[in-house]
């Protein structure tokens, strides 16, 4: 099932900072090297499902932004969540149980995106791939119950950016719509709301 979340989220699509200079500087390099002769998925910004909600952009202090449906319930993040590197989590306000969550997770800066890929997979998580977003490196990974996307700066902190349950109505759609808005925070257009922590 090689690149199956990557080709799900453009098969869903096509249906429906300093640290950031970072992550362009190496995307193609660092992908290429990993996957040899085999072809990187590639995931652009106009991918996006502009009908499927109104959004706001969001930026992170690690210099990236995501655009997150704007009638989402922005969650409180407690000391012990914020220790554990959660920076953001939000939730579809209905009772469907989509939700979001950001975090930061220091590992060091002798990872890579292959070592970070087979890490990612001796966790048990399934369908890891490494790709292109907006010219950052990634590895998307499903867990039992969410979609994810992982991402690393030359500082040695890994993004992870997770969606789910898997299961809810349109889950697919909005983290197809969440993959594509990753970017790198000098690019994003319209409505920004910092997060800094």
């Amino acid at each position: 099932m090689k690149k199956r979340l990557f080709v799900l989220m453009l098969a869903g699509l096509m249906t429906f900072g300093s640290t950031a200079c970072v992550f362009a500087a190496e995307a193609e390099t660092e992908a290429t090297t990993e996957a040899s002769s085999e072809e990187i998925p590639e995931i652009t910004m106009d991918m996006m499902n502009a009908d499927l909600y109104e959004g706001t952009w969001v930026s992170f202090a690690g210099g990236f932004d995501l655009y997150i449906p704007s009638d989402w319930d922005v969650l409180e993040i407690s000391d012990e969540d914020k220790e554990s590197g959660v920076m953001f989590q939000a939730k579809d306000p209905s009772d469907s149980g989509l939700n979001m969550i950001v975090t930061a997770t220091d590992i060091g800066t002798d990872y890579d995106l292959p070592k970070l890929k087979a890490e990612l997979e001796d966790a048990g998580n399934t369908d890891v791939e490494i790709g292109i977003v907006n010219s950052i490196p990634t590895v998307s990974f499903t867990t039992e119950s969410t979609y994810g996307i992982a991402f690393l700066d030359d500082a040695g902190i890994m993004y992870n950016v997770q969606m789910g349950p898997k299961d809810i109505e349109n889950a697919e759609a909005y983290v197809s719509n969440l993959v594509c808005s990753l970017s790198l925070t000098e690019t994003a257009e319209g409505e920004t709301e910092a997060v800094t922590e």
